[in-house]
């Protein structure tokens, strides 16, 4: 393993270890309840799912539909409130174009109190990704096309990929894994604020790479053609640099494999 060392003491000290919100002592009172259905996929491309405060959890199947479930979890002040707002929230699956959109929809009179959302959704390996949340993990597995993939505060994980993909968190750590006979050429952005990125590509790679930290140190088990100076960044080609990776992180260590 090769090490490319971009501070001379590596000082990395984690800020954020899991979610906290603290919103107070009002909304005590919690209810929840589960929604699941069932989309065909045949006229579809892509999936874009979305929730403001919750995990996305996207595994890939041959069946020919996209399944959808849905954990839903109301907070208020009183119990009552709740339960009753929790039956109002609606899961919503809407074809737009050759997309389908999953999200979440508060009732008009949710007012100030607290909605969390987890998806876990099988769908097709060919249909392309599109996910965002604000607080909450993002987890996919085995999906051949282009993934798109954003969080405030959680972490990324993403195995057995075949396409491109673009993955961007806040605070968290990024794990981007592709299957051995993935395409030698790619293009992959990862990037996070806080937090460790490991990327591992498939058994041919071809790419220009770009990998910079500024606390932090990056590791790679590959052989590279470092092109300029070695300072907090490095730039550099993998085989015949086909495919373009750009690897960040502020705070954090960077592994390629």
């Amino acid at each position: 393993m090769a090490r490319i060392s971009l501070v001379g003491t590596l000082v990395l000290v984690m800020l954020f270890v899991g979610c906290c919100i603290n919103v107070g002592d009002d909304y005590r009172a919690k209810a929840q309840r589960s929604e699941d259905m069932t989309v065909s996929a045949a006229d579809l491309a892509a999936l874009d799912v979305r929730t403001n405060v919750g995990t996305i959890t996207l595994d890939s199947t041959d069946a020919g539909e996209v399944q959808i479930i849905a954990e839903i979890t109301v907070k208020a002040k009183t119990q009552e409130e709740a339960e009753a707002l929790v039956e109002q929230v609606r899961i919503v699956a809407k074809p737009s174009g050759r997309t389908l959109i999953v999200k979440a929809e508060k009732p008009s009179n949710f007012g100030r109190n607290q909605l969390a959302v987890d998806f876990h959704i099988t769908a097709p390996a060919r249909l392309a990704l599109d996910c965002a949340t604000n607080v909450g993990d993002i987890r996919i597995a085995g999906f051949a096309d282009r993934i798109a993939a954003k969080t405030d505060v959680g972490t990324i994980r993403c195995a057995d990929l075949l396409g491109d993909a673009d993955l961007r968190t806040n605070v968290g750590d990024i794990e981007a894994t592709y299957t051995a006979d993935a395409p030698a050429a790619l293009a992959v952005s990862a990037t996070t604020n806080v937090g460790n990125i490991d990327f591992a590509g498939p058994d041919r790679m071809s790419a220009c790479l770009g990998a910079s930290v500024n606390v932090g140190s990056i590791d790679t088990e590959r052989p590279l053609t470092v092109t300029g100076p070695i300072k907090k960044s490095i730039k550099a080609t993998i085989g015949d640099a086909e495919g373009n990776i750009t690897l960040r992180t502020n705070v954090g260590s960077i592994r390629i494999r």
